[in-house]
């Protein structure tokens, strides 16, 4: 009995009591195309476009590139990115290595060094580069739409974090929402996609209604694309200086090749 009554409160307190980082696992892809001869020297090939010379050396020694490539990302240093795959299947993940969540769930905190950016910038930010210097073979217009409906599925299932943490994503079955420890992420300033984003300079969009927007700073005639979550086209038409009315939203809206988030 005793044995019994210790096991259920080993039990209890493992689903009490939060224990681990924030993070954001199992971001899988099918579109990225990866170059496995890429793969390969990710890391080299990484360094030589975007460290500093003086770094290089031990970018590369810290660099976990046997299978795919992890690092400290240079967005903010607080997350650790992890990517590998192939030409078939592409898995992302990140986790804050300065923080921790105390306490219990879900009512659990985070403790640690805040972060610079959200995950969802540090996402978009690193695999662009990973576009721009080859490790994955996509049109950078595609990846762009790709990511920024990825973000908008995981944010809209997300039961307690402004971003993605603890959230999970196929590129065929959608975004998901895992169940704990939940401590969201300790960031500074939040600049992520937001209701109201400023996509250009001078260039902005604001909800007017449900599904309705006023846009501004958009020269009269320049083309506006709106998709939806899933990337299919819902509306294309030159601005004519009016609002912008979409049949569904939450949807994604290109502007002189800036995307945002229309909810």
């Amino acid at each position: 009995m005793k044995k019994i009554a210790s096991q259920f409160f080993c039990v209890l307190t493992f689903f009490s009591f939060s224990v681990g980082q924030p993070l954001i696992n199992d971001l899988g892809f099918a579109s990225l195309k990866i170059d496995s001869s890429a793969m390969e020297s990710a890391c080299e090939i990484y360094a030589q476009y975007f460290v500093d010379s003086s770094q290089k050396e031990k970018f590369i020694y810290d660099c976990a590139d046997r299978n795919g490539i992890g690092f400290n990302s240079l967005l903010d240093s607080t997350v650790r990115i992890y990517f590998t795959g192939d030409e078939t299947e592409q898995i992302l993940e990140m986790t804050r290595i300065s923080q921790n969540c105390v306490g219990p769930y879900p009512e659990d905190s985070t403790v640690g060094t805040p972060g610079t950016h959200q995950f969802s910038e540090v996402m978009m930010f690193e695999l662009l580069r990973f576009q721009e210097c080859g490790i994955i073979n996509i049109q950078r217009d595609s990846l762009e739409l790709l990511l920024v409906s990825a973000i908008a599925q995981i944010k809209a299932k997300n039961k307690k974090c402004p971003d993605l943490d603890w959230g999970s994503y196929g590129e065929n079955s959608g975004a998901q929402w895992l169940f704990g420890p939940g401590c969201c992420s300790l960031v500074d300033s939040s600049t992520a996609i937001s209701r109201i984003s400023k996509v250009s300079q001078g260039i902005r969009a604001e909800k007017v209604s449900a599904g309705k927007f006023r846009l501004s700073g958009v020269p009269l005639g320049m083309e506006v694309s709106v998709f939806d979550l899933n990337g299919k086209l819902l509306l294309r038409k030159n601005f004519d200086g009016g609002f912008l009315e979409i049949p569904n939203v939450p949807a994604v809206a290109r502007v002189y090749g800036n995307w945002f988030w229309m909810k």
